[in-house]
């Protein structure tokens, strides 16, 4: 996830017109055909078992409709939290741009460095190569971390709990289908740019790469590192994907979703940004009652999930 800061996005967002959100969304008949076609499907159409299948159904689309409160929205969605400070909130997506060359250079190398990586360590690298442009000069170290990949949500859980890392339900629901892949940590990259560890390690790297005569070549150094940055769970259903992911974060700023198109879900009294951009997949994201963690569901553009199927994984995520 990339940092936004706080330059020419809040610029952009100051510039934005701000439009209140207040026209109700009416999903009562998509949820309930949805609901009676499931129940169809898994009761049959016995007559015996007719009314039992009507009364399952209705009572799962009174549990759906009364936890989902959805919003329509074309410009700006904001949430605040009890004091009225805005604590989520939509923004134009980036815009940039990555040189085709370099990305393959950076591919083929933390391909060629997980290789020689122990799972749970980071490396920090230096390119050597005059042919990458500009990005990769104002940014010559990169870094690559081997996450350790748990396949089992309870050895994952143990391990949230001994690094001390942002804490992720297992949902109580998934669609028909997605089994449990993996769970994993992710780290915050250090050491930090342009601080002076920062800027050591690079001269060292760089000493040893202008020592050497080759034109193209890697240079890395196996760095260790002591923040937690978010929790991985991730679903797999063929080839398409389901991640869940929950970012640490320090309580008092506003968070950015970039997205061309959102909407406001609540479920079990949490408002909730459901976000999209073109051709991507959709994301559904809210913080935790302390505003401490960020959460975010990520579906898959090949197995686009509905509304109210992200509402129910959130729902499934969310402490009673």
């Amino acid at each position: 996830m990339r940092d936004p800061g706080q330059t020419d996005q809040d610029r952009g967002l100051r510039s934005m017109e701000i439009h209140s959100v207040d026209e109700d969304v009416d999903v009562t008949h998509a949820i309930m055909q949805k609901v009676r076609q499931i129940h169809q499907m898994r009761h049959g159409r016995q007559e015996g078992k007719r009314r039992r299948s009507i009364l399952i159904a209705t009572l799962s689309a009174i549990f759906v409709l009364s936890s989902i409160t959805v919003y329509a929205s074309t410009y700006l969605v904001q949430i605040k939290n009890k004091e009225g400070q805005i604590i989520l909130s939509t923004m134009e997506p980036w815009k940039f741009s990555v040189s085709e060359y370099n990305q393959k250079r950076r591919e083929e190398t933390e391909a060629e460095l997980k290789k020689k990586l122990k799972p749970g360590e980071q490396a920090v690298y230096y390119i050597k190569d005059k042919q990458m442009t500009a990005d990769a000069k104002e940014h010559p170290l990169n870094y690559c971390y081997l996450p350790i990949q748990h396949k089992d949500y309870d050895d994952l859980a143990k391990d949230i709990e001994e690094k001390g890392a942002p804490e992720i339900q297992n949902p109580a629901y998934v669609p028909e289908g997605y089994t449990f892949d993996h769970g994993r940590i992710q780290i915050t990259n250090e050491p930090v740019w342009n601080t002076p560890e920062y800027e050591s390690l690079l001269n060292e790297l760089k000493e040893k790469a202008e020592k050497s005569e080759e034109e193209r070549k890697l240079f890395y150094k196996i760095v260790p590192w002591s923040q937690v940055a978010s929790t991985v769970i991730q679903y797999r259903k063929g080839e398409s994907q389901l991640t869940m992911i929950a970012f640490a974060r320090s309580k008092g700023s506003t968070v950015k979703v970039p997205s061309k198109q959102a909407v406001k879900l609540t479920v079990k009294g949490t408002e909730m940004i459901l976000s999209s951009s073109t051709g991507q997949s959709r994301r559904l994201t809210w913080l935790s009652e302390t505003e401490e963690i960020l959460y975010v569901i990520t579906d898959d553009p090949k197995d686009p999930l509905s509304n109210d199927e992200f509402a129910k994984i959130a729902a499934g995520m969310i402490r009673e």
